[in-house]
């Protein structure tokens, strides 16, 4: 199993272009790269040294897998978790005393940088207009995946949401809660943008995609695979193809259904 250390990650994100005053929205497995020394405190440190004190780096602290169909739930911004969804690195981040995390019942962020408040989103869209998505694209935000593969690229989902795709529909959170981190109980104005029961995405499929359009830069960090694309380029390019064919982001199956 590699060693890794934070200057070793440091390096790889230099190598895939992340510089001072980026922004970037990250996702991440801490097990990808072997042993890291310093653990997921490390990663985080290399990613606000690489973006700088300019920069503002942005994780997924989601709660989708125990809230999208549950009713009258409760987000507490401050204890609930997001380790079982997303990892350890986003758990460690979220809990850092300069994190601030959104407000959306099931795809909240954490963010640490001067545009931290700007790509809050306003806690309704998941998606779409207003979401912490719709502003990493106006700030040209990079998309980072540390040891993971486009399965986790969230931005593609917005994508579909742009397009309107039929096989998802909209379903808000009535009598939910978010608590915020001063505590105070707000009521939940989320929308979640859901799949319809018995279609798929494939995902998996876009890295070929992207690097036939040339947009991917990436790096090997231990044993994981870094790629680095901007998210002007996954919206764009991904917008292209659905332009052509709604059900492009579905696997072949569910494309069969539209």
């Amino acid at each position: 199993m590699p060693h890794v250390t934070e200057q070793d990650i440091l390096a790889g994100l230099r190598e895939v272009g992340l510089s001072e005053g980026d922004v970037v929205l990250v996702h991440s497995s801490l097990s990808s790269f072997g042993h890291v020394e310093g653990g997921a405190d490390a990663v985080i440190d290399a990613l606000l040294e690489a973006v700088g004190d300019g920069g503002t780096v942005v994780v997924p602290t989601f709660t989708w897998g125990p809230f999208h169909e549950a009713e009258g739930v409760t987000l507490d911004l401050r204890e609930t978790s997001c380790k079982s969804e997303v990892g350890i690195i986003p758990e460690t981040f979220r809990l850092r005393g300069e994190a601030v995390r959104s407000t959306h019942i099931c795809h909240s962020v954490a963010a640490i940088g001067p545009l931290t408040r700007e790509v809050m989103g306003h806690g309704v869209s998941s998606f779409g207009a207003g979401s912490t998505f719709h502003a990493l694209y106006d700030h040209d935000a990079w998309n980072l995946l540390l040891g993971v593969e486009f399965t986790s690229c969230t931005e593609l989902h917005a994508v579909e949401e742009f397009m309107q795709v039929p096989y998802r529909f909209h379903r808000d959170f009535e009598g939910s809660t978010v608590i915020l981190e001063d505590g105070t109980e707000v009521p939940c104005h989320s929308v979640e943008f859901l799949r319809y029961e018995g279609y798929r995405n494939d995902f998996g499929k876009m890295r070929g995609v992207f690097e036939e359009h040339g947009v991917l830069r990436t790096t090997e960090v231990g044993d994981a695979l870094v790629t680095n694309v901007r998210i002007r380029d996954i919206f764009d390019i991904t917008r292209g193809y659905m332009e052509e064919e709604i059900g492009f982001l579905l696997d072949e199956e569910s494309r069969a259904k539209l």
